[in-house]
């Protein structure tokens, strides 16, 4: 019996001892050898990367002009402000046509009424009210030269407010494309001169990103006393600039 139970011992202590060096021979068995995979795989190693911004500007002279002008009109009986504003109006249309400006180029911007209450010089609410009626309209102008005219016609025309003159391009897509090449230019040169700094050297691209905006002159064309000057009104067109961002992710080479 005693012989027995040794032997029994003896086999048992030898499958745990066997059981132990299979777990060490199988790392996805025991945690500490997963662990060691895990670190050795260069597969799991996250890419040593480099982010840059780069930026390219593109100018042209602008071709097109759009202005936006309209009439008001005020009295305390709302059909005469009304009828007041249309005739006006007309009268305005019928300046701007004149300069052979397109029916596609002109388009109404805003139309709307508003009641005022009218206080007395105590501050005090009278029973007074008056109307206003305003009509705005955009234009959009092709031929540059035309601006000042059209401005000075619209005015003696009737119209009594200008909200402003922007000046800018009709097909910006070449300015964009020149933007864009000068902009990813402007990216890698500065990621090589980092990785230089590191000595490193820049892989592949992996990651891009574009930011696009344009910026122009915005002309505030604003009149005396209620009246335009005489003459050819001067305006300044200035440049159109098309400004476009990316963002570029590089590799690091190893």
């Amino acid at each position: 019996m005693g012989k027995t139970k040794r032997s029994l011992l003896l086999f048992v202590a030898v499958a745990v001892l066997g059981t132990l060096v299979g777990c060490g021979s199988n790392p996805a068995v025991a945690g500490g050898g997963a662990q060691t995979m895990l670190a050795g795989s260069s597969s799991g190693d996250l890419p040593y990367t480099i982010t840059v911004n780069g930026n390219g500007l593109a100018s042209a002279t602008p071709d097109v002009v759009d202005i936006q002008l309209g009439v008001e009109t005020i009295n305390s009986d709302a059909a005469v402000a009304i009828s007041d504003n249309a005739k006006s109006m007309n009268a305005v249309m019928d300046a701007i046509k004149a300069l052979e400006i397109e029916d596609k180029d002109i388009q109404t911007a805003n139309y709307n009424m508003w009641v005022e209450q009218v206080y007395d010089r105590d501050g005090m609410l009278t029973d007074q009210i008056r109307y206003h009626v305003n009509n705005q309209v955009n234009i959009r102008i092709r031929d540059l030269s035309k601006t000042g005219k059209l401005l000075e016609d619209a005015l003696k025309a009737g119209a009594n407010t200008v909200n402003g003159i922007t000046f800018g391009v009709d097909d910006i897509t070449a300015l964009q494309s020149e933007a864009r090449v000068k902009a990813i230019a402007n990216a890698k040169a500065k990621a090589e001169e980092l990785a230089a700094a590191l000595g490193l050297r820049v892989g592949k691209v992996r990651q891009v990103s574009e930011y696009s905006s344009s910026s122009t002159p915005n002309i505030e064309y604003r009149m005396a006393d209620g009246k335009g000057g005489g003459g050819d009104t001067p305006i300044a067109s200035g440049s159109f600039t098309v400004s476009l961002d990316v963002q570029i992710v590089f590799d690091i080479a190893q």
